[in-house]
């Protein structure tokens, strides 16, 4: 199964179909979200950290369909506390936008206390687009 999302299914809808792609975002966007499927990156100073796209994800080993962020990401200090988070996901805008991609991150859920910078180290988020060998 791959992390990625409808919105990108759709994508490849229209270049094949249509022959058309939308442009790329320059930058990607990475967010929480909790148990419940509540985004709750807007409970932290950063909202959304913004990446940039082309230069902040690598491709992990050779023809790999796995992709990883090259440099840290923080999303800055809970401004409350904020529990049960489970999910990270990227976007195309810093609010609303489209879903890009998304999954469960490892030992979850966890609880970000009001005052913790939630940061992911580099290599610590990683998104599969599957092809057909797997």
């Amino acid at each position: 199964m791959s992390d990625f999302s409808i919105s990108l299914g759709q994508e490849i809808i229209n270049l094949m179909t249509q022959g058309t792609v939308r442009t790329p975002p320059s930058n990607i966007f990475v967010g929480v979200f909790d148990t419940s499927d509540t985004e709750r990156s807007t409970d932290f100073a950063n909202g959304r950290a913004s990446t940039t796209a082309g230069t902040d994800w690598n491709v992990i080993g050779t023809n790999s369909t796995d992709v990883e962020n090259a440099n840290q990401i923080s999303l800055g200090e809970a401004q409350v506390d904020v529990n049960d988070l489970e999910n990270v996901a990227l976007f195309d805008s810093a609010s609303g936008g489209n879903k890009l991609a998304e999954y469960t991150m490892d030992a979850t859920p966890f609880d970000v206390a009001a005052g913790t910078t939630l940061t992911f180290p580099a290599g610590d988020l990683s998104f599969d687009v599957r092809d057909e060998t797997e």
